[in-house]
């Protein structure tokens, strides 16, 4: 058996041909681009643009207009630039909540404004459930007709780790590639199911080319304020999605097994992920690669001055989502030792049956345990009890303030309702 092929080539520089001469020379030592993509085909570009925010958070638009042209020179036919933004975005971000929206945001749709390449945000497209018989989480997926009717699909996300699956690469990126009620679904990391989830998706479609833009990463988070930008000028190509992953992972200073998509997708044979049985072209691993800090998403009384923590059984995800709505409090001066909040959070919580000063229940293990429902009665009598069902809480990291009434209240007097679903939506 032949082993995975993955390629490193480093930009000269940062300009547009510098970049294109990078673009070209990872995919010619990757693969017989001639060969994947003949002329007269469709190609889908599958680039990361889960949120309205420039690169590196999302994929440089020189990276994507490379390809393009790269794959306009192949004789393609039909150039298709399709995304579906997350569901964070979709639901949170007022005002920027469409793929349109992001695309112009980060800079993409002007870069493609002269190249005849199609933008299409996925969430527009028709869809068709697809049955997943391999799948450990997702059984069936909807997914936007263009996936599956397009020849070839790019798949081309960025180098940056991720406060929530440490990493997020190739098979990540995928997550863009189904309708949002299969994006919201078992977004917990309970028994790492939302891993477990996106390593599903590969069987959706599997892409016939991963190529990721390394040219600037992103440490500790996959956008500001938590991540930071890292210049590496590098881009990282080739056809097996975990390999690639392996060695993107490699590239950030992380051991690709401790990626759990990476992990996942290796032992259920979708690919390889052990460095010494991929064939690295190119530039030498060891030569670009380079420590990135990792996700920061501890929650305690110690980090967050001014915050009460009565916690019970909570996972990943809802530790994610919380630690950085309490970031953007902090920031905010909504949290602070004048301005305290209790948070009350994750299964059977060692509650108190009354609390003084502002409240908030967070998440549907809480909100289920019955340890809480006293405390609730006696915060909701009193007009001071702010609370969110939601599984993971996404829209604490975005619109905490909401809860407490904005910058300009001191006590909450309202609930916020998990407006995706009327019952709690995940009982991992």
């Amino acid at each position: 058996m032949s082993r995975a092929i993955v390629s490193i080539a480093k930009a000269a520089s940062k300009d547009e041909p510098a970049i294109l001469a990078a673009v070209r020379s990872a995919i010619e030592q990757a693969c017989d681009f001639a060969s994947l993509l003949r002329p007269g085909a469709t190609v889908l570009i599958k680039p990361n643009v889960f949120a309205p925010l420039p690169a590196p958070a999302t994929t440089d638009p020189r990276v994507v207009a490379a390809v393009v042209k790269l794959c306009r020179q192949a004789g393609a036919e039909r150039i298709i630039v399709g995304e579906g933004r997350s569901i964070s975005t979709a639901r949170y971000r007022l005002g920027q909540n469409s793929t349109r929206a992001c695309f112009q945001a980060s800079g993409i749709a002007q870069a493609l404004a002269d190249s005849n390449a199609e933008l299409l945000p996925l969430e527009e497209d028709d869809f068709c459930e697809v049955a997943l018989p391999e799948g450990e989480i997702l059984r069936t997926a909807r997914v936007p007709l263009t996936v599956l009717e397009a020849d070839v699909i790019l798949n081309l996300p960025v180098l940056k780790m991720h406060g929530l699956t440490l990493a997020t690469l190739a098979i990540k990126n995928l997550h863009g590639l189904v309708c949002d009620e299969d994006k919201l679904f078992s977004h917990s990391y309970r028994q790492k199911r939302l891993a477990r989830k996106l390593v599903d998706i590969i069987g959706v479609r599997r892409p016939d080319l991963n190529l990721v833009d390394g040219l600037s990463g992103m440490e500790r988070d996959q956008s500001p304020p938590a991540g930071r930008p890292v210049e590496m000028g590098i881009v990282i190509a080739g056809r097996d999605i975990v390999a690639v992953d392996a060695v993107g992972s490699a590239a950030m200073g992380l051991r690709p097994m401790a990626v759990d998509t990476t992990r996942i997708a290796h032992r259920r044979g979708l690919g390889e992920g052990r460095l010494e049985e991929i064939e690295i072209r190119g530039e030498p691993l060891g030569e670009i690669a380079r420590p990135f800090a990792k996700p920061e998403i501890r929650i305690s009384e110690e980090r967050f001055p001014g915050l009460r923590l009565i916690a019970g059984n909570y996972c990943r995800a809802c530790e994610y989502y919380v630690c950085r709505g309490l970031e953007a409090l902090a920031a905010e001066g909504l949290l602070s030792p004048t301005r305290p909040l209790a948070l009350v959070m994750g299964r059977n919580p060692p509650t108190p049956a009354r609390l003084e000063g502002r409240a908030i229940l967070v998440g549907d293990c809480c909100l289920q345990s019955g340890s809480v429902k006293p405390l609730r009665n006696h915060l909701q009598l009193k007009g001071q009890l702010a609370f969110l069902w939601a599984c993971p809480p996404m829209q604490f990291r975005l619109r905490g303030a909401d809860l407490l009434g904005g910058r300009d209240s001191q006590n909450p007097r309202r609930e916020e309702k998990n407006t995706s679903h009327e019952k709690p939506f995940c009982k991992d």
